[in-house]
């Protein structure tokens, strides 16, 4: 596992995801292009209450609906192209915080949408999750999420392996490729391996699964924790939203 990490680090985060393959047009619906995007939304904001989305002036409801803190959505099926985009209280829909006029979608591409730092400077970050999963190893991205966290390093237990360095708020690194197998990883401080915020249990990798691991909250205010969700493997609750003109 330890030579595995190693080769990853030397490989400075190499780059294992693709984007989505345009496919080849033919006169079968099965090979068109998705005319969709799959979105999902990460309620990273730690004093900020619950919260609902709201897709082109309306409420979408379940299952982005009501997030928490440190919750974030399954995917969910959203036409692609230009859209408005409002995190709103679910206790008052007229208290926006997040209003994003115009946030573009591509066809056949998966995207998560998160809401972070403080209430009082609340932000949103898009990012892309373009992996495509290896059927032989699996691939994992870190995200820092945390914005009064200082830039972090991904270590094995013992601190002689640094499978991230210099990580700093809201940078994701890029996919690496991990061979199947548990891995006892800790977040720690940029340089000082003795102040590690976020030591999560150990976790067990399987080839084929693609896995984002998100720190998020507030090292202040002692809040800050981390979120891993899978990044390609639908779920059951995945469900279209249909287009506001329909």
């Amino acid at each position: 596992m330890r030579r595995s990490l190693a080769l990853a680090a030397a490989s400075a985060l190499a780059l294992v995801a693709l984007p989505v393959a345009a496919q080849d047009a033919s006169s079968d619906p099965s090979t068109q292009p998705s005319a969709s995007a799959m979105v999902r939304v990460l309620h990273a904001s730690p004093d900020a209450p619950a919260v609902d989305v709201h897709l082109d002036g309306m409420m979408v409801g379940a299952p982005l609906a009501g997030l928490e803190f440190g919750a974030i959505s399954p995917y969910v099926e959203i036409p692609a192209g230009p859209h408005a985009v409002r995190v709103c209280a679910t206790a008052d829909a007229s208290v926006c915080p997040i209003d994003v006029p115009e946030l573009v979608l591509q066809p056949g591409m998966r995207y998560t949408v998160a809401a972070t730092n403080v209430l009082a400077s609340i932000e949103a970050q898009v990012i892309v999750d373009d992996a495509v999963a290896d059927p032989a190893r699996a691939l994992v991205r870190f995200v820092h999420l945390s914005a009064d966290a200082p830039a972090v390093d991904v270590l094995t237990q013992d601190g002689t392996v640094a499978v991230v360095s210099g990580l700093a708020y809201p940078d994701a690194t890029a996919y690496l490729a991990l061979d199947p197998g548990s891995y006892d990883l800790k977040v720690c401080a940029t340089g000082d391996a003795s102040v590690c915020p976020i030591d999560p249990p150990a976790v067990d990798l399987s080839a084929g699964q693609v896995l984002s691991v998100f720190a998020i909250g507030s090292l202040t205010g002692g809040t800050i924790t981390a979120v891993i969700a899978a990044d390609v493997e639908p779920t059951p609750a995945e469900s279209p939203i249909p287009s506001p003109a329909m």
